[in-house]
């Protein structure tokens, strides 16, 4: 047992000559005439009025497509042959001429193709799935979300709303219909009390709210009652007739800060606005694509189409008085998805892989069938999905580090040479000449150590362990100089004795950040300590303050913004270190499972891949302007001590690993993000 699991497409009419002489006159008056049309052949074309040279055409006025729509009913529950009150939508922008769903509606329910509506009798149950509409005309197309669910029994109505709750209306001014939205069985009938003001009026089908105001009114509240055989809904509206018409006050949304999927319609995101009613809202810049605004409602509907980081948006509501603004974030991500490649030439689970200057992925050593140890070299070209063995190391080498050098070389160091001895030695593969070199030693075996390349080219190798009779943990670190060719102690050790850390190059690389991994403190321990390493290699560590959790194995990387992202293999929370701070922030990842020995890649738009783990072939992302986890597409099979490299097209290759004791894989899969 290894030590990184330590704790864990008729004939023709006869002529006689006279006919052939009178359609010989016929033809030459018809040339006449097209020469005379044609400018006397000269340069012009035939001229028609109002389409001649010089003449151009009236533009055909640009199509609106449909924009910011809707259900009334975003989320039905509806009961088993019994007919359903038609769920109606709502849209602005320009006249939707057709209607679309995916998947079909359940049995028995229909959708009017030029209304929108939703009707019928449902004839068999259905569990709660999400049916995407699709609104189009010449312009183009926007989508709703309608979550529908079928039961033997009835559902009370839930979560009764209004677009507007407490809107402020102005006499002798038509208001905008202030429709309700609401879930679980539909409403049959709506009440109100006590009576709305003078002039206004509740539909008690539809439960919408409209009318004219004749009189001012003082601000009340009106109890709406949304009704159905199975129950009711409430909800409180505050109304007020003011006799002049007040600017809106202030507007809001449900989610102010969202987090969207590509090819997944969003949860209706309504607007609330205070103060006198809004008549229009605007949006600038333009939504993510996909996405649209109801320029009456304000809600913002739709399924977005690309990833995009989180960017903000601002919201006008206005009327004829005035308006009032309020800002969005939105963030879109996606799930991806992966493919199979072409498998490695040999089976291997704690091999090192690196992406080469040139595109192509460098694969050494591992652990093979029969737990053999890997001298072996591949290389991987992604242009053509193949494979190649290159010049063998010159050691059998598993759990080693690799790191790509300034030059392009390929600095190989430690490792294990088998399951109870570790290897001091290093090599360079130079991918040019497809050789390799020795590259000296190290003053001590290592394994399962960190390597850092340094902004002045040479590489930091710190802590890891050695074998032997027992298991030594390393507090030391050391420095390769590829000009040189020679290794050198830091005279600065770490603050504890430190292996299967997370390490990444912070403070404008001037340190190393080491977080948890396994150590002795008095004894074998997980440590919970996080501390600054200084490249210089002199000086002392600086401890960062409180504890990470205790794990393992930690996996890391570096984002864009320049802090550190790290994760342990006993927690679902992850870590992540700020450039210019001192302490950490979690979060929570997106599986309900820890993950033991997976992969961690940061994606080429900034977002991180968690690939794999011990029994897992499931797949997460961080997403870092947000702080959230989301879940991914799944491989094809679990995968746990792999390795995974960013190719230059933005895909990842999952390389090899096992699915379980014994079962090394040869298989490679490729994530498109």
């Amino acid at each position: 047992m290894h030590l990184r699991l330590f704790l864990s497409s008729r004939r023709a009419p006869r002529f006689g000559l006279s006919s052939i002489r009178a359609w010989f006159v016929v033809l030459l008056t018809g040339a006449a005439l097209l020469l005379a049309a044609c400018g006397g052949g000269s340069g012009g074309g035939i001229s028609f009025v109002g389409v001649g040279p010089g003449v151009t055409p009236p533009d055909t006025p640009a199509v609106q497509p449909p924009s910011g729509f809707s259900y009334a009913m975003t989320s039905a529950v509806y009961q088993l042959g019994q007919p359903i009150v038609p769920n109606r939508p709502s849209a602005s922008g320009g006249t939707i001429e057709r209607y679309t769903v995916e998947p079909a509606l359940p049995a028995g329910l229909a959708i009017d193709r030029t209304t929108g509506i939703i009707s019928g009798t449902p004839t068999v149950l259905v569990a709660s799935a999400v049916y995407t509409v699709t609104a189009g005309n010449a312009g183009g197309t926007a989508t709703a979300r309608v979550v529908i669910e079928v039961r033997q029994t009835p559902a009370a109505p839930a979560g009764l709303s209004y677009r507007d709750l407490a809107p402020v209306y102005t006499v002798g001014q038509g208001i905008v219909p202030n429709a309700p939205n609401s879930g679980g069985g539909p409403i049959t009938v709506y009440g109100v009390a006590p009576a709305l003001p003078a002039g206004l009026l509740l539909d008690a089908a539809t439960g919408v709210i409209s009318g004219t105001p004749t009189t001012t009114a003082a601000a009340a509240d009106y109890l709406i009652t949304g009704t159905n055989a199975a129950g009711s809904a409430t909800v409180t509206l505050r109304l007020t007739v003011q006799p002049a018409l007040a600017a809106p006050a202030s507007v809001s949304y449900d989610t102010p800060a969202a987090l969207y999927v590509t090819t997944e319609p969003i949860t209706p995101n309504a607007a609330q606005v205070t103060g006198g009613p809004a008549s229009s809202f605007t949006i600038a810049p333009a939504l993510p694509a996909g996405l649209s605004i109801n320029s009456e409602t304000g809600v913002i509907t739709g399924t977005p189409g690309a990833i995009q980081s989180q960017a903000t948006y601002t919201v006008t509501a206005s009327n004829a008085a005035g308006s009032a603004q309020t800002q969005l974030k939105i963030s879109v991500t996606a799930r991806g998805s992966w493919s199979a490649a072409a498998p490695i030439p040999l089976a291997r689970h704690y091999s090192a892989a690196v992406k080469l200057n040139d595109g192509k992925v460098l694969v050494v050593g591992g652990i093979s069938a029969g737990g053999s140890y890997a001298s072996q070299a591949d290389l991987y070209d992604p242009t053509h999905d193949t494979w190649t063995t290159a010049a063998p190391m010159l050691a059998a080498r598993a759990d080693p580090s690799a790191t790509v050098l300034a030059d392009g070389r390929v600095l190989v160091v430690g490792g294990d040479s088998s399951i109870n001895s570790n290897l001091a030695s290093a090599e360079l593969y130079d991918p040019a000449a497809n050789t390799w070199t020795a590259a000296g030693s190290m003053s001590v075996e290592r394994t399962r150590h960190s390597a850092t390349l340094l902004p002045d080219g040479r590489v930091l190798v710190i802590g890891g362990y050695k074998k032997g009779g027992s298991t030594q943990f390393l507090q030391t670190a050391e420095f390769y100089d590829p000009l040189s060719g020679s290794w050198s102690l830091a005279a600065t050790p770490m603050s504890v004795p430190r292996a299967q850390h997370g390490a990444q190059l912070v403070a404008g690389g001037n340190a190393v950040l080491l977080i948890g991994g396994v150590g002795v403190v008095g004894s074998i321990t997980q440590l919970t300590s996080a501390e600054l390493f200084p490249v210089s290699g002199s000086g002392s560590p600086t401890t960062v303050a409180g504890a990470v959790p205790a794990g393992n194995v930690y996996v890391s990387a570096l984002l864009a913004d320049g802090s550190v992202l790290a994760l342990a293999d006993t927690t679902t929370t992850a870590l992540r270190f700020a450039p210019a701070g001192t302490t950490f922030t979690t979060s929570t990842i997106a599986s309900s499972e820890r993950r033991i020995l997976p992969t961690m890649t940061v994606l080429a738009d900034g977002r991180v891949l968690v690939a794999g783990g011990v029994g897992l072939g499931t797949a997460e992302i961080y997403n870092p302007d947000v702080d959230t986890w989301t879940a991914a597409a799944s491989m094809s099979t679990t995968r746990a001590r792999a390795t995974a490299v960013l190719l230059n097209d933005g895909s990842v290759l999952a390389i090899a690993g096992d699915a379980g004791a014994g079962s090394e894989l040869s298989s490679v899969e490729r994530y498109t993000p």
